[in-house]
């Protein structure tokens, strides 16, 4: 028997609106083939040309050449010491309390242009400074009026004063964007005069923003400082507020982001805070200076179990801060400025000016001019400690001041092994910058 269902009958808008779906599904089918389907969207990611076009592009130049100049300036765990702890060894600021010898050539003030440790910080410098030209020059491009286009550009220029201060007369600076051109040897006034001229496009660039504009101001000073130029350098930073700092900070997400002189301090006792070291030292681990506060009781290192164990603790966690510039350093500029220009009642209440931060007293004056020279560099010392001032500050004793070399540096015997200490007053260039054409070798390493 066959027997038959009766269907309902839909609702005539019922049947329209199933028509007007089953009419639309092949058209829907159509329209988007199966690839478009199956296409993922990356909203957080920028195509290659898109860096250079576009003002997301430009923030993240932005980002990568803050992280690179980081790590040129105060290291990374993940390798690279940069340029706070190799001059903080090579001065009397740290002792090596561990024993790889690499190493210890730096405190030893005797570096091999094919120390591994040395090409690696100096490379570091040079990539952090061709990320901060290439990302100075996309904002300049696409967004003239942002002040990180003239923060880079101040970077650029201290990144500049560092290789002047710190490295041997005839470094050469080479440029890889947009195709790898090799520089020429460059003297130390040179060198800085480039940081001068590299930190007043900063200033161009800075527009309104205040923070800009003072880190400009500072680097372009301490390159004057370091041409002699004291007068220009305190009308430079005149309008630079005492309270200004500019900072880069370690972090913890990554090996990179982490801090090397913590790791090479507090966890493997080899970055030690030194005291009188090599006979010209300054007493940094015991003068209980509140610039300069001190973790440690002077045990020894339990790496080389020689080395007193004193630990700097502003940098006591993975993830400090390091200062690149203060206002504190203008208004120590301007005293120095000052004692050059036989001022010793300005000299004082600018000492005093940057005292203020730390509550501490006025200095006294010592009376004679060798003995202001030497509260100077010693009030320089203090507050600017592990921040890659103290080299530059040691060869202008020298080079400026007429000072003895053997009566500036740690010289003398070594604190362990038998050995005794070189006489370099700068970093060489390593040895593998003789790939450049230009570069046959140091100039001058003297101060």
């Amino acid at each position: 028997m066959i027997t038959t269902q009766k269907t309902a009958r839909l609702p005539k808008r019922a049947q329209v609106m199933r028509w007007m779906a089953a009419a639309m599904l092949p058209i829907a089918v159509v329209a988007c083939s199966t690839e478009e389907l199956l296409k993922a969207n990356y909203p957080d990611q920028i195509e290659p040309a898109g860096l250079s076009t576009s003002l997301q592009g430009a923030s993240a130049l932005y980002a990568g050449a803050i992280g690179d100049f980081t790590v040129a300036f105060s290291g990374s765990a993940a390798g690279g010491f940069g340029q706070v702890m190799t001059t903080g060894y090579m001065t009397d600021e740290f002792a090596f309390g561990g024993t790889p010898p690499e190493i210890r050539q730096f405190d030893l003030r005797s570096v091999d242009a094919s120390n591994g440790l040395g090409a690696s910080t100096y490379n570091g410098l040079h990539s952090a400074r061709e990320a901060a030209v290439r990302a100075a020059g996309v904002f300049k491009a696409i967004a003239p009026t942002d002040p990180r286009g003239g923060e880079m550009k101040a970077l650029e220029a201290m990144l500049i004063v560092l290789m002047g201060e710190n490295y041997c007369s005839g470094a050469p600076i080479s440029t890889t964007t947009p195709t790898l051109t090799y520089g020429p040897s460059l003297t130390t006034v040179q060198a800085l005069t480039l940081a001068v001229s590299t930190a007043d496009a900063a200033l161009a660039l800075a527009g309104a923003d205040a923070q800009v504009k003072s880190l400009a101001a500072v680097t372009k000073a301490r390159a004057q400082l370091d041409l002699g130029q004291h007068a220009a350098a305190a009308a430079t930073v005149a309008a630079v507020p005492t309270s200004f700092v500019y900072y880069v900070k370690h972090g913890t997400a990554t090996e990179r982001q982490k801090s090397i002189t913590f790791t090479y301090g507090y966890n493997t006792h080899a970055f030690l805070v030194s005291n009188k070291e090599g006979i010209n030292g300054l007493d940094f681990a015991t003068a209980k200076d509140p610039r300069l506060p001190v973790d440690g009781s002077g045990a020894v290192s339990d790496f080389d179990f020689v080395t007193p164990m004193y630990f700097f603790a502003k940098y006591n966690s993975q993830d400090h801060a390091v200062v690149v510039s203060s206002g504190v350093e203008a208004r120590l500029i301007e005293a120095e400025a000052a004692l050059n220009a036989s001022n010793p009642a300005l000299w004082l209440s600018k000492l005093t000016e940057a005292r203020v931060p730390y509550s501490m007293a006025a200095p006294a004056d010592p009376g004679t001019a060798a003995e202001r020279v030497d509260l100077m560099f010693r009030e320089r010392a203090f507050a600017m400690f592990a921040t890659a001032h103290r080299m530059g500050d040691l060869r202008r004793l020298v080079r400026q001041y007429g000072r003895d070399p053997a009566k500036v540096w740690p010289t003398g015997a070594y604190h362990k092994n038998g050995l005794t200490r070189g006489t370099d007053q700068n970093m060489v260039v390593p040895a593998t910058e003789k790939n450049n054409p230009n570069f046959t070798a140091c100039i001058n390493r003297g101060a």
